[in-house]
């Protein structure tokens, strides 16, 4: 019964809506109506009747415009005189007074709505407009209007996501998601076989989707709620709904609140009952992103939050994300399988590459890019991470910069520059300073000092104004600048982002943060090495990206060689000044481990690193690598061999291809890509 009667409501309304459209007078109501009252003027002044020429003098040329009869003048005056002489009745001159006068009204709004219709235009449609919002809000969670709510849900979804905003650029060029984004490869761990990311959600109920940082976990989500918006999701059961939530936003006590929240904040209010049926029967798709995002002391909350509601709704699909490096397998019981999304591999980077042709200057090409990554093989192990390609992608195509062969130069210069060039000309705030207020952020974030929250990544707009005002003494600023200065790096560098509607900051990425923090520590080896041990998940990469800088790291490598022998090796694959002593040690040791059982890959990737490095030590590993697979009777061939592959030399590729006849050794020369290509063609 409310279904009819707020349909009757708004049918009413509309009517109401049109009807007032059609009380404006025409122009021939306009000319009968001054007609009537020139015929009462005539009576009431004891004038006599008009002629029909007197009429036609008066009236010709608007009778000729409007295409009528003067007779049919005539006639309208003769009736109106008629009606208005003396010898009415009180009661019909009383009605005809009646309508002179909205007669007259009538002609005061047609005036007063020709010189105000754009106003009155303009409130009409902000009515009508709030009425449709006010009637879609109560009425959009019922099963009624469920079509009704989720094409707003999906069109909003397709606002969102259809782009792929680059924070290093201008917002006025991003670039089509479906341009830039790369099907993701993905690795089971069970099996190294290399499959789609989209066939392992057809095959899989419930995945774990761990990665390096940067690597894409965050765009496949949001690819993924794009397809289901566009209804690309054709190949899942039931066609799921999907909801895409940011774990470190997650603030109710109860997660079905979160999910409600989710989507009363893309136009599907009041979807509470949607959501408790969608759970139960399977046709909800949860993504959850970003586990590593949320603090140490604060995520096993949520996991126990996540698993309840998991456990509680077996129907229902799920796909979780967390940095490699940090998962511990917190939701094996409550997944089918847990995925690494591979790197890039040269027909990816490429693939990737390609929507930024269009924008690139002469004497520039993605080939041209592609050409200069392979010679620098640290920075190629960069390009095989999205958010790093996207960054070099800029560099190269809208600076003047130059790529260096060091990742910690890389990333030191690359943040100068996007601090500096972009919008030069209104920057207000030397990189100095602007410099000083991200190493100081990065390190009270990258502490997990913001206000109790779970959220280690980002900060509230109070708590970073506070923490910038801290410096601003400094650099000889004072608190008015706290403002400006932080709008600065927001808008003209993309380094730092406003989120949540700008009530919260983060940095673009994790990566950026972690290395702020370590420029931070530049000069505190004892503050590096404290932070390390109480917390070595969080402060791995900030350790290994700290070794990469101008300085001396032998005594903090050392005294994380006690610690965690892995780190201290990937250090010494960063170090850009390290004891010969001690980097032998480090080094000795993994030879001594090389093809033992269980090896992990982190090990090999560090080997590969030191290995593709222009220095002596780099040149002796190197050798040391390829004597190995030299060697038939060596059984460490095999795993050799895919070291060689990881570093992206070309030296490496001509050394694979003497040995291709050897399965497991053609198989790591062809995870080698394009760099292989030409080795291949020259020995056919």
């Amino acid at each position: 019964m409310i279904y009819r009667i707020l349909f009757i409501m708004l049918l009413s309304l509309n009517l109401a809506a049109e009807n007032v459209k059609e009380q404006v007078p025409s122009p021939r109501d306009v000319l009968i109506m001054e007609i009537q009252k020139r015929a009462e003027r005539d009576v009431e002044h004891n004038k006599p009747q008009k002629t029909l020429q007197e009429l036609h003098l008066l009236y010709g040329e608007k009778v000729k415009i409007l295409k009528l009869n003067i007779s049919q003048v005539e006639e309208w005056y003769e009736d109106a005189y008629r009606q208005a002489t003396p010898e009415q009745s009180w009661m019909k001159k009383f009605i005809d007074d009646q309508f002179a006068v909205m007669g007259w009204s009538l002609a005061f709004i047609v005036i007063l709505f020709y010189f105000f219709r754009e106003t009155v235009n303009h409130f009409a449609i902000k009515f009508f407009s709030d009425l449709h919002k006010w009637f879609y809000r109560l009425v959009s969670g019922y099963k009624l209007f469920r079509k009704w709510a989720l094409k707003r849900y999906r069109k909003t979804l397709i606002k969102n996501f259809r782009e792929f905003k680059v924070p290093f650029r201008p917002d006025n060029r991003p670039l089509k998601m479906h341009e830039v984004y790369v099907p993701l490869k993905v690795k089971s761990s069970k099996e190294y076989e290399r499959i789609d990311a989209y066939q392992a959600i057809t095959k899989h109920k419930r995945l774990m989707v761990v990665g390096e940082p940067g690597a894409g976990k965050s765009t496949l989500l949001k690819h993924i709620a794009l397809s289901y918006a566009e209804g690309k999701l054709t190949d899942l059961p039931k066609q799921p709904v999907v909801i895409l939530l940011t774990i470190g936003s997650l603030r109710q006590d109860d997660l079905l609140d979160d999910l409600v929240k989710e989507l009363a904040q893309n136009d599907f209010p009041n979807a509470r009952n949607f959501v408790e049926i969608g759970l139960e029967n399977g046709t909800l798709m949860l993504l959850f992103d970003g586990l590593d995002e949320v603090s140490y002391e604060g995520r096993q909350v949520v996991v126990e939050k996540i698993s309840k509601l998991l456990k509680k709704y077996s129907n229902c699909r799920a796909i979780i994300t967390c940095r490699k490096a940090v998962y511990h397998n917190e939701f094996v019981n409550e997944t089918e399988q847990k995925l690494e999304i591979d790197s890039f591999r040269d027909d990816e980077i490429q693939q990737f590459l390609q929507p930024w042709q269009r924008d690139m200057p002469a004497g520039k090409s993605v080939k041209q890019l592609i050409h200069t990554l392979h010679e620098r093989p640290r920075i190629m192990q960069l390009a095989g991470n999205p958010l790093l390609l996207t960054i070099i992608a800029y560099l190269y195509t809208d600076t003047a910069f130059v790529l260096p062969h060091s990742r910690a130069k890389f990333y030191s210069e690359a943040t100068h520059v996007l601090l500096e060039q972009w919008h030069r000309e209104h920057n207000h705030y030397d990189v100095a300073k602007k410099l000083a207020i991200l190493k100081h952020l990065a390190l009270f974030n990258q502490d997990g000092k913001v206000d109790g929250d779970s959220d280690w990544r980002t900060m509230k707009l109070e708590t970073i104004l506070a923490e910038t005002r801290k410096v601003l003494p400094t650099l000889n600023l004072v608190d008015k600048d706290a403002d400006p200065l932080l709008e600065e790096i927001v808008n003209r560098s993309g380094l730092l982002q406003k989120i949540d509607g700008g009530e919260r900051y983060q940095f673009a990425h994790l990566t950026l943060q972690e290395f702020f923090a370590a420029v931070a520590l530049r000069d505190d080896v004892e503050g590096m090495l404290t932070r390390f041990t109480a917390n070595q998940d969080t402060w791995r990469e900030a350790v290994k990206i700290w070794c990469g800088l101008d300085h001396d790291s032998t005594d903090l490598i050392r005294a994380i060689y006690a610690e965690n022998r892995i780190v201290a090796f990937e250090c010494i694959a960063d170090a850009q000044q390290v004891s010969a002593e001690l980097a032998d040690e480090v080094i000795g040791y993994f030879k001594s481990q090389l093809g033992s059982d269980g090896e992990q890959e982190e090990i090999l990737r560090a080997f590969a690193a030191v290995a593709s490095n222009t220095t002596d030590r780099g040149k002796a590993i190197f050798e040391y690598l390829v004597d190995i697979v030299a060697d038939p009777e060596d059984d460490r061939r095999v795993v050799t061999a895919n070291i060689l592959s990881m570093t992206n030399l070309d030296e490496a590729a001509e050394v694979l291809a003497g040995y291709r006849d050897i399965p497991e050794i053609r198989a790591a020369l062809i995870r080698m890509g394009d760099i292989a290509v030409p080795v291949l063609e020259r020995a056919i």
